[in-house]
């Protein structure tokens, strides 16, 4: 039973390894759409090898009740898997062809004063980092300031909530703190490094792992790492050959630091490193056997996409509406017995992309989901030229590499895909903000000089 899945699991991860090579190659440089389909290779791929060699072998005793027992969808898993990698192609291909053909192309910044450029960013950063620490000082007041904190994060990571915050929709601000230490690397990069950048970036950054720590997101911690490396990689604009490599590299290097910061943090343990991974990697086919074996929830109509933009309200708005289920707690409590935080469920399953396709419109949602999400990609890739500082730029498409085009792949859940990266939507307007403000203002000027020459 086990030697049909870990072919079909290779045989996935070759193609897709086929693809980023000759896509990357034509274009001369990995996309947001190559990290997509590398990280689908990698655990669609090898990573179910892996799960299926664990599981057989008795070291993955929490899911072998989701997972042995269906070997007969092994093959439509594999199989709606090359669904996915084709559809989003073509929502990149497609939405990229509309996008430039009815000339929207998304401008660049060709200003003769990259210094003024700079100067913005350098305020919408410093903007961001303030922000981050005011809010995070109002919100943590409830539990006895910046270090009471520390002492409630894995309970309220549980879902559980000894004390009650009024102030617990600042939460999310804490994060800006993040950006504006990539803002700074990314300006420090293309060498404007004034004594607010140098002074800055320190500063940014042991804030931004104080967060992190009170998060106590695993995963957070590596993309944050794991950015700042990435990010000076591709301001250096390596071959894609070299990029192919160093991305699995990293992929590996970071499945091993998630392995020892959950040790740190007395989170899901394992005996070893390979039962580790296995267990984490179990809950995309979890989820997809879960779902399409017991079929509850297999017509949800696109509903999820519907109410996607509310999930950037605070929580304790949209869950009180009975209409607005979020998909994750549905998936968690078929999986677990009982959404996250009630009846002693500590944890939560996410959603995949798959999972999340098969959720709406049976396997017919998969290619819908796969477009959209292509072409989600395609606007992010199109959208980064606008960032007038490629030091800036490239720390930024590190973050959105890993953060969207990776982890969106597996924590593809309206909640947290959108609510979850609710501090980057906050990033994009205050730089846009900065950026175009200025600049609308000298074209109201020039506008009224010609209005004053017309009537002269």
């Amino acid at each position: 039973m086990g030697n049909p899945a870990i072919v079909l699991g290779l045989a996935f991860f070759i193609v897709c390894l086929v693809f980023v090579l000759f896509h990357s190659l034509r274009i001369g440089r990995l996309s947001l759409l190559d990290w997509s389909v590398l990280a689908m290779g990698g655990v669609y791929g090898i990573g179910w090898s892996v799960v299926v060699v664990v599981t057989q072998s008795g070291n993955n005793p929490n899911w072998e009740r989701w997972i042995l027992p269906y070997s007969h969808l092994y093959f439509i898993h594999t199989g709606l898997a090359f669904v996915l990698l084709i559809s989003m192609y073509l929502g990149w291909l497609i939405f990229g062809s509309l996008f430039h053909e009815r000339g929207c192309e998304t401008p660049k910044y060709r200003s003769n004063s990259p210094r003024n450029h700079n100067k913005r960013l350098l305020a919408a950063m410093w903007l961001l980092l303030i922000v981050s620490i005011v809010m995070q000082w109002v919100y943590t007041l409830a539990y006895g300031g910046f270090l009471g904190i520390l002492e409630y994060s894995l309970l309220i990571r549980a879902g559980i909530f000894p004390i009650q915050n009024k102030f617990s929709f600042l939460r999310p601000f804490g994060g800006l703190a993040m950006f504006a230490s990539f803002g700074f690397y990314g300006l420090w990069l293309s060498r404007y490094r004034r004594p607010a950048v140098w002074f800055g970036l320190p500063l940014a950054v042991v804030f931004s792992l104080y967060i992190l720590y009170s998060w106590m997101g695993r995963l957070s911690m590596v993309v944050y790492f794991t950015t700042f490396v990435l990010g000076a990689i591709l301001f250096r604009k390596p071959r894609p050959l070299l990029l192919v490599f160093t991305g699995f590299t990293g992929m590996v290097v970071g499945l091993i630091a998630v392995y020892h910061i959950s040790i740190f943090l007395q989170l899901k343990l394992a005996d070893n490193f390979i039962s580790f991974l296995a267990k984490e990697i179990s809950f995309p086919f979890v989820s997809f056997f879960g779902e399409l074996a017991y079929g509850k929830e297999l017509f949800r109509w696109f509903k999820d996409l519907f109410v996607a933009p509310l999930y950037l309200l605070p929580s304790s708005i949209w869950s009180q509406w009975q209409w607005v289920d979020n998909i994750g707690q549905v998936n968690t409590a078929l999986i677990l017995g009982a959404p996250k935080g009630e009846h002693g469920v500590t944890g939560a399953i996410p959603v995949d992309l798959l999972t999340l396709g098969i959720m709406q419109v049976s396997v017919f949602g998969v290619p819908v989901i796969g477009f959209l999400f292509g072409a989600l990609l395609r606007l992010i890739q199109e959208l980064l030229q606008n960032i007038p500082n490629k030091g800036v730029q490239s720390l930024f498409e590190a973050y959105l590499a890993l953060q969207i085009a990776v982890r969106g792949v597996f924590y593809a859940q309206p909640t947290l895909l959108v609510g979850g990266n609710f501090p980057l939507i906050f990033v994009c307007f205050v730089i846009i903000l900065f950026l175009k403000l200025p600049r609308i203002r000298r074209s109201k000027h020039i506008i009224s000089s010609q209005k004053c020459e017309e009537t002269i």
